[in-house]
């Protein structure tokens, strides 16, 4: 694969940076000095030489062909991606429960496979300073867990924390991710040269329902032009009908109208096929109808280890997922994936 006019990092510039469909995931970030995570975006500092095109092979935007994935095909599911299982479940830490979002499910997952010594580390996406500009964080005790859990609806360059713990030599690592960044690690793993040594340090993915991501530089314009000020502590965005975007500050919850914010997805979201994060170990979401419940899929043999062991010995309780609740999640994903396949085509 010889690179010598700067194909592999030209193509992710022209391919996806510059028609504006970058989702901020950050697994082209930490690879080498040359790109950057920075307020919200991932910044080129300088041309790369480099022949591997690793950028290139793990973005999920970009179709590189040598690591492309079969999405919503595996066990012949074509909405919800291959699971084992399927639970509404909740952390029975009621801190957990309260800090996290709804049940608490993937911090709870988390806190218990490292206290087993299943994993030694975990990438999360933490709020940053002012509650608004969401970035990676490699934690190592499980009172940090707790401390950074919660849903943040704006894009985080989280994976470039992930490229950072590996290139010094972290092993066991748990991650926390949205769909797109599940499906960079699938990329990764798929990559030449070193894709496969670099996702064998990673010992379970945790993937998040996600319907879109805001963008975090508009996202922070928005609510200055509404004065709203000071860290936002927790964000929601209830279940259908509700259509409300919602915000915990200082002084108290905050709702605003969900189609006044639609304009602040990012372009790159419109793309999405995965509601789920398919290449998950365990994906987790809500349950609708019930706020302080998670809807868990279980779908691989390291995904169901780690989450038996947390159901055995009472880190998380779970009850059968209702029949209504399983065929809404299906019809939802379902419909992001055709939305997803239309704008592909039209973006070609």
């Amino acid at each position: 694969m010889k690179n010598t006019d700067y194909e592999g990092q030209q193509a992710l510039i022209e391919k996806v940076l510059d028609r504006g469909i970058c989702v901020k995931c950050g697994a082209c970030v930490g690879l080498c000095p040359h790109f950057s995570y920075w307020d919200g975006q991932v910044v080129v500092l300088d041309r790369c030489p480099a022949d591997t095109w690793r950028c290139l092979q793990y973005c999920p935007r970009a179709g590189y062909e040598g690591t492309a994935l079969e999405s919503g095909k595996a066990q012949g599911n074509g909405r919800l991606g291959p699971f084992r299982e399927i639970w509404a479940a909740r952390s029975t830490d009621h801190d957990i429960g309260e800090q996290g979002q709804y049940g608490g499910v993937a911090s709870a997952l988390l806190i218990s496979a490292m206290k087993r010594d299943f994993i030694a580390s975990a990438v999360v996406t933490d709020s940053g300073s002012d509650g608004l500009s969401p970035a990676g964080r490699l934690l190592k005790s499980p009172s940090k867990v707790l401390a950074c859990s919660g849903s943040r609806y704006a894009s985080a360059g989280t994976l470039a924390t992930l490229n950072c713990a590996i290139n010094e030599g972290e092993e066991r690592i748990g991650v926390v991710g949205l769909p797109c960044q599940m499906e960079a690690l699938a990329r990764m793993a798929r990559s030449e040269p070193d894709g496969r040594e670099r996702t064998e340090r990673i010992r379970v993915k945790i993937g998040l329902f996600c319907t879109w991501a805001l963008d975090y530089r508009m996202l922070r314009a928005f609510l200055a032009e509404r004065q709203i000020k000071g860290p936002v502590k927790k964000y929601d965005i209830p279940p259908p009908p509700a259509e409300t975007f919602m915000l915990l500050t200082e002084g108290g919850w905050i709702q605003i109208p969900l189609d006044e914010v639609r304009d602040l997805v990012q372009k790159g979201c419109g793309l999405c096929t995965d509601m789920t994060g398919e290449w998950a170990d365990i994906s987790v979401g809500t349950v609708e109808g019930r706020s302080d419940w998670n809807t868990a899929i279980v779908r691989t043999e390291t995904g169901a280890k780690v989450f038996r062991e947390a159901v055995d010995e009472g880190s998380i309780e779970i009850e059968e997922l209702p029949g209504e609740n399983l065929d809404h999640l299906k019809e939802a994903a379902a419909n992001k994936r055709t939305r997803g396949e239309a704008a592909r085509r039209e973006h070609q």
